[in-house]
């Protein structure tokens, strides 16, 4: 985003990267390597922006990228997008770097992020498909692939959460982001069912 870092979309674009293929790529791996590179001192991440108090807007008025503030709490919106693209890759999944995020990953279920982008706690419960945001369905599916199990205390709240909003027709309802595709619901509750066959299988 101007000059400044744009972690949330690097993470994207190694994300689909990654699945089209390119998980050796020397650039892709470069790519990691700088998501790596701009944690917090916590282990997560967090946008530097909004560390430093300023609003977009005064953000991108800046002609060189803010100092990262590394002492300041990781955004749990973020370090889920990150985690994303983590999950994605068949090493990097297994990294003690991706263990330490997901446990504060998981420390904030259901809880408001620190900083003020999707700060209400309810952000979670909203879900979309393709995983977009940091809701509780993406965050599952991430750690779920990142080797965390269905007895930590944090995973097994958030799939007794899931499991009371599922209907006698074996659908998952949940309150749906992006699109008008009627079959949206359909592609959500199969991502929860993958999400429960890797932790139950």
């Amino acid at each position: 985003m101007g000059s400044q870092h744009a972690t949330h979309y690097t993470a994207g674009m190694l994300e689909l990267l990654v699945k089209a293929g390119y998980a050796g790529d020397r650039r892709v791996e470069k790519g990691y390597e700088w998501l790596l590179s701009v944690r917090q001192n916590d282990g997560g991440w967090g946008f530097p922006l909004r560390a430093a108090g300023l609003s977009l807007a005064e953000a991108l008025r800046r002609p060189d990228p803010i100092e990262l503030v590394r002492s300041k709490p990781f955004s749990h919106l973020l370090t889920g997008l990150v985690l994303r693209a983590i999950a994605a890759h068949p090493r990097r999944r297994h990294s003690q770097a991706a263990r330490v995020a997901g446990s504060l990953l998981i420390s904030r279920f259901f809880q408001p992020d620190r900083y003020a982008d999707r700060r209400d706690r309810t952000y979670w419960e909203k879900v979309s498909f393709p995983f977009w945001f940091t809701d509780i369905v993406s965050s599952l599916d991430s750690l779920s692939l990142l080797g965390f199990e269905a007895q930590d205390p944090g995973m097994l709240r958030a799939l007794q959460w899931l499991r009371g909003r599922q209907g006698r027709d074996g659908r998952f309802h949940l309150q749906l982001l992006k699109g008008n595709d009627p079959e949206l619901p359909l592609w959500v509750s199969l991502a929860i069912c993958r999400i429960f066959h890797r932790l139950y299988r």
